[in-house]
């Protein structure tokens, strides 16, 4: 279960940085005037809610399926 939640928040922290820097870097190149920016903005914040639902959702099938109540 542990390999499980390292697994999963090496996952979410590599996503997380990646999708930062891509909006920071349009940050930079667009500014915040730009319409371009904030659709990419909104677009980064719904593939990190996305992301982070689906981690969880495996996290804990994992859980469910390991853990010594469920046996």
């Amino acid at each position: 279960m542990l390999s499980t939640t390292r697994w999963a928040l090496r996952t979410w922290a590599k996503l997380t940085l990646l999708l930062a820097v891509l909006v920071g870097g349009l940050w930079l190149w667009l500014g915040t005037g730009s319409g371009w920016f904030w659709t990419a903005a909104t677009l980064a914040a719904v593939c990190e809610y996305y992301v982070v639902r689906q981690l969880a959702r495996e996290w804990s099938w994992e859980a469910w399926a390991t853990w010594w109540w469920s046996a």
